[in-house]
């Protein structure tokens, strides 16, 4: 064999060899992005499963307290008075006696009005009941009758539509806890709620004309206020999008999105709403 043969070939093989290599190693490097990739989706859904698991149990908890309070608090409240009216009917004529039963009386009456409203808010029943827009719009009156801010609410779109009750129950304490930041920290005079469903889409804003937040502030803190965690977490179990358009003395405008979501009567839609 000449020479100009044998370094040809010896050429050709190191080259072979050469592009072998760097092949492997392109491969090796994709096969540990992707393992990378799969790790931390691994991680992610983990998160995910235990944030719902841990809101699952917390609803579970709510549930049993409003259960209690309705059952337990309630009942004897209920007694209570009854056993008063029959009390106050033997009276007579006393006046100061009168006056101060009736100051009882309508103390019962407050807390017996308290109760049964901290055990709607604890189980949204207008929720399994009727669905999301209308029990915001329950809230949003409530909210009314206990605060000098104004709420208003508009819906557009299908107000019968229904997601899974878990997805709706979300969104719930999402627009609860929106509303309530409003109502504590905004100082402002007005609060606008607007659910828009399909057939367009399905977008949630809850906008303030009050004193606005730096939301990078906000974020930086140890422990970030205003509920931002909880509303992000809770989103992030139903794969929802949440953005703030704020800024200080600028009011605050929250759009609440759900970019895939299933309707209850969907066949893909494994959950059933078992109305109480």
């Amino acid at each position: 064999m000449e020479p100009s043969y044998a370094i040809v070939i010896g050429t050709s093989i190191m080259l072979i060899m050469a592009m072998f290599i760097v092949v492997f190693v392109m491969y090796y490097q994709r096969k540990q992005i992707e393992q990378r990739i799969r790790v931390k989706d691994m991680e992610a859904e983990f998160q995910r499963k235990l944030l719902e698991v841990s809101m699952a149990s917390t609803e579970a908890e709510r549930r049993r307290i409003a259960q209690d309070l309705h059952d337990d608090i309630g009942a004897l409240l209920s007694v209570t008075k009854l056993t008063f009216n029959a009390l106050y009917s033997q009276l007579g004529s006393k006046e100061q006696a009168e006056r101060l039963a009736q100051q009882v009386r309508e103390a019962l009456d407050e807390t017996i009005s308290h109760v049964r409203r901290i055990s709607r808010e604890l189980v949204p029943t207008t929720l399994e009941r009727f669905g999301l827009a209308a029990a915001i719009q329950e809230f949003a009156a409530r909210s009314n009758s206990h605060h000098a801010l104004k709420v208003t609410f508009d819906c557009l779109g299908d107000e019968e539509f229904r997601l899974a009750p878990r997805t709706e129950l979300m969104l719930y304490r999402v627009v609860q806890e929106l509303i309530n930041n409003a109502l504590k920290h905004s100082n402002g005079r007005n609060v606008h709620i607007q659910i828009e469903l399909p057939p367009r889409q399905f977008c949630i804003v809850v906008e303030d004309d009050g004193l606005g937040f730096d939301l990078n502030d906000v974020r930086l803190r140890p422990s970030p206020g205003l509920g931002l965690d909880s509303i992000e977490g809770r989103l992030r179990v139903i794969n929802g999008k949440v953005d703030y358009e704020t800024g200080l003395n600028k009011g605050c405008r929250v759009v609440v999105r759900l970019p895939k979501f299933t309707p209850l009567n969907s066949p893909l839609s494994p959950e059933k709403i078992t109305a109480k």
